[in-house]
């Protein structure tokens, strides 16, 4: 089973999902994958992560979402972009800190993810534009 932050073409878990709203999905392990991913997900995704910051690459094959590392090189920064844009836009909390590394950064960004307010609604703040 893949770990995190290992060093293997598999993904490594959680795997982090976002779609063309900003809006994140984290999910923990296959079973959580295969229960909740559908078609309509994958036409609205503009990035995914595994648990090691790298992108995947999700298609749906044999009525299941299919799983691939696209590129075995961490892209943290734009995982930290897509998450501050995810907690500005959709919730009233701060977005987690940035971290130098994947091994540092996940285990914060799980954390301040579940501790989100569950709304899924705008927040009054104004989205962050660059």
């Amino acid at each position: 089973m893949p770990h995190a932050y290992g060093e293997t073409d598999e993904p490594c878990y959680p795997l982090i999902i976002v779609d063309d709203d900003q809006w994140v999905y984290v999910y923990s392990s296959p079973e959580d994958v295969a229960r909740a991913v559908e078609p309509a997900l994958l036409d609205d995704t503009v990035d995914a992560f595994d648990g090691s910051a790298r992108p995947l690459r999700i298609t749906w094959a044999e009525d299941s979402a299919q799983v691939v590392v696209a590129d075995g090189s961490p892209h943290l920064h734009r995982l930290q972009e897509h998450m501050d844009s995810f907690f500005h836009a959709w919730t009233t909390n701060s977005p987690p800190p940035h971290a130098a590394t994947a091994e540092e950064y996940v285990p914060r960004m799980l954390e301040a993810y579940a501790l989100r307010n569950g709304l899924r609604h705008k927040s009054k703040r104004p989205r962050k534009t660059d």
